[in-house]
């Protein structure tokens, strides 16, 4: 019997050690082993008919290649060469160049280990002098994981062709992963990049429709962000014209826009707090906003909030299109233009599904009160905990800004005074702006407190 009772054990261990083992199987795929941030450098050099890579990988990324080994863990120099070569023909699958989306074909020119202390990548020229310089002594001692791996790639293109640029190193390590890279084109500036692995292409000397197209798709993605959305949902839910609604989000566009702008050409540089404040004012904002849902909400009062918020979002924006300028080429004032085209386009497309998804819940599961009610609560409670938690970081950055005194906080002042005046400009608007509203808990309550009095009378 005791016998009978403990074989259905034996597959149940199995399988745990099944699970284990996938588990772990997880855990290095995934980059646990790996430092938190891994830096790339590398360099596009173009001339005529002829491109050049060189790319530096620190060789704690390359440990797949099982470079062969001596010793407590030492690199064999002297029966590396073949698994150079691997490791360079590897950099050039990872590492894409292209000409109008035709990927290029690559030789490797020269392949090689370098100490950790090495610096001859602070600049192209004693970059590639190094690369194409002799290697190092066979009887070095340099540990697999302690040095990194540099390689020389050579590619044949048009004359005066456009270049594009895809890196798709270790993609699962998302932004662990970064390539400091910089092209130098045939005539012009050099110019630099930081590219996350899993990057898609990226043209090193757009055009200007190329900009714009690459400008207006971020713009729309960035409108797509949960606490924005929390927010709408908050601002809309208890109206039911789509036109009212429309013109205050737009208005809410349009000085988001003239903050971004003024935030990504460095007009208010420097003030490290100020994120915090804008996140946790946002989320104040939208916790009151789900409780004014069950009082008397007025859609002319959310106009002057859709202003301001959308003026202080902005500098939240502004920083985000700051650093995206790496990829606007000669074509900055487009870039910037396009970008603030996508925010509009994407808050408009998110205003038209909460809109639609909202009527269409309340028409078929709650009415539109109880609805109201329902989504204000949720709305509510996660703002009340984002709020919670950034107030933990505002309080923190706080003392910068208090250290800083008034002066450094007058510029955000007057780039924000611009969004309270066309605010208060909804005093003059008709009562009656945006229609009617759907029924509250207030307006619930004194209706019910009206039927009793009169029953009374």
């Amino acid at each position: 019997m005791s016998s009978s009772k403990t074989k259905p054990r034996a597959p149940l261990r199995v399988a745990a050690l099944l699970v284990l083992l996938a588990f772990s199987s997880v855990a290095f795929g995934n980059g646990s082993d790996l430092p938190p941030e891994i830096v790339l450098t590398g360099y596009i050099k173009q001339d005529a008919d002829r491109v050049q890579l060189v790319v530096r990988i620190p060789l704690v990324l390359l440990a797949t290649f099982a470079f062969p080994k001596r010793g407590p863990g030492y690199l064999d120099l002297a029966r590396i060469d073949d698994k150079l070569q691997e490791a360079a023909a590897a950099t050039g699958r990872q590492i894409e160049l292209a000409v109008d989306e035709t990927p290029l074909k690559w030789t490797v020119v020269k392949a090689r280990v370098s100490r950790l202390s090495d610096r001859s990548f602070a600049s192209y020229p004693t970059a590639v002098k190094h690369v194409e310089g002799p290697p190092l002594p066979v009887d070095t001692d340099l540990f697999w994981s302690q040095g990194f791996f540099d390689t020389e790639l050579a590619y044949t293109a048009p004359s005066a062709s456009r270049l594009a640029v895809r890196v798709n190193v270790a993609p699962e390590l998302g932004r662990r992963l970064k390539l400091q890279l910089q092209y130098l084109p045939p005539t012009g500036a050099a110019r630099a990049y930081e590219l996350p692995g899993g990057t898609g292409w990226v043209p090193l000397s757009p055009r200007w429709f190329e900009a714009a197209r690459m400008f207006v798709v971020s713009g729309v993605a960035n409108a797509f962000a949960a606490d924005r959305f929390v927010f709408l949902l908050c601002l809309i839910a208890p109206f039911t014209r789509f036109g009212g609604l429309l013109a205050v989000v737009l208005v809410m566009a349009a000085m988001q826009a003239l903050t971004l702008t003024g935030v990504a050409e460095g007009a208010v540089a420097g003030r490290p707090w100020l994120p915090a404040v804008v996140a946790s004012t946002l989320y104040a904002v939208t916790l009151l906003l789900a409780i004014g849902n069950l009082g008397s909400p007025s859609l002319r009062r959310r106009w002057f909030i859709a202003a301001v918020i959308g003026s202080l979002a902005g500098f939240g924006l502004g920083n985000l299109l700051a650093s995206q300028f790496q990829f606007a080429g000669d074509h900055a004032v487009v870039s910037a233009l396009a970008f603030n085209v996508g925010v509009a386009i994407g808050e408009v497309i998110v205003l038209a599904i909460a809109f639609v998804a909202l009527r269409a819940v309340f028409a078929t599961m709650f009415g539109s009160t109880v609805g109201v009610i329902i989504v204000s609560a949720l709305a509510g409670l996660l703002a009340w905990d984002w709020t919670t938690d950034a107030n933990h970081e505002l309080a923190h950055e706080l003392g910068h800004a208090v250290s800083e005194g008034f002066a450094r906080a007058l510029p955000i002042v007057l780039w924000v005074l611009p969004a309270v005046v066309v605010g208060v400009l909804a005093y003059w608007m008709p009562r009656g702006f945006g229609g009617v509203r759907v029924a509250t808990l207030r307006d619930a309550l004194l209706g019910r407190i009206g039927e009793r009095k009169g029953a009374v009378d």
